[in-house]
C-alpha cells in the first residue's frame, strides 16, 4: 500500500468516527398535541380505502400518507416519553382542519385550547420510484414543535429530498407506511422530554 493510499484510508477512517447522530433536544415541553400534517404535494396519498393497517388505530377507512404519518409520529413521542393530547379531542377541537404553518398551528391550538406544544408537519415531497414494485420512496418532510401561546418554534427538523428505501415492501401501500414510519423516527430521534422530576 502507498502513502498516498495510507493517507486516504486514515482520512476516512477519521471522518467516519466524526460522525454522530445528532445530540438529544430537550425542549420545554412534556405535552404535545400532533396536529394533521399538511400534504403539499397535490397528490391525496392514498394508502387504503379500508381497514388494512395494523398497529394504528383509525376513525376512518380512508387512509392516507398523512394520516399514517400523524400516527406515527404518535408512537415515535410516546416511545421518548412525552405525553400526548388524545388524538380524538385534537380532532374534535380542530375539526379535522390542517395547519398551513407553524403558525397557524399554533393558532388553532389556542382557538381550541389544546393543552401543550403542537407537532406541525408539513410534507414537500412524497414519490416512489415505482408504482408497482417501489424500492424507495422520495420524502421531502419539515416538522416544527410550537408553543402555542407565543407562536415560537421550539424546535424544527427537515428530512431533504431523498430516497427512503422500501426495498423489501410488496406493494405501493406498505412502501408507504415503511416510509412514513422510518422517516418519522428519524426526524423525532434527537427530541426528549423536558424533565419534570425533583
Amino acid at each position: 500500500m502507498t502513502r498516498g493510499q495510507i493517507l486516504s484510508v486514515l482520512l476516512a477512517l477519521g471522518v467516519g468516527a466524526c460522525v454522530r447522530p445528532p445530540a438529544p433536544v430537550s425542549p420545554a415541553v412534556q405535552r404535545i398535541a400532533v396536529l394533521p400534517p399538511n400534504n403539499q404535494t397535490g397528490d391525496t396519498l392514498l394508502i387504503a380505502a379500508g381497514p388494512v393497517l395494523t398497529g394504528y388505530t383509525f376513525t376512518t377507512d380512508r387512509i392516507t400518507v398523512p394520516d399514517v404519518l400523524a400516527a406515527e409520529a404518535r408512537t415515535q413521542l410516546t416511545r421518548r416519553g412525552f405525553t400526548l393530547v388524545d388524538p380524538g379531542l385534537v380532532d374534535a377541537a380542530t375539526h379535522n382542519a390542517v395547519p398551513s404553518s407553524p403558525q397557524d398551528a399554533a393558532n388553532m391550538a389556542t382557538r381550541a385550547k389544546l393543552d401543550g406544544a403542537v407537532l406541525y408537519t408539513v410534507v414537500r415531497q412524497w414519490t416512489p420510484d415505482n408504482e408497482f414494485e417501489p424500492k424507495a420512496v422520495i420524502v421531502a418532510i419539515d416538522v416544527s414543535l410550537v408553543d402555542p401561546a407565543s407562536g415560537q418554534n421550539l424546535w424544527t427538523a427537515s428530512h431533504p429530498a431523498r430516497p427512503v428505501q422500501t426495498a423489501d415492501a410488496i406493494n405501493l401501500r406498505e412502501a408507504y407506511t415503511r416510509a412514513a414510519r422510518a422517516v418519522m423516527e428519524e426526524l423525532l430521534a434527537p427530541l426528549t422530554p423536558a424533565h419534570t422530576g425533583p
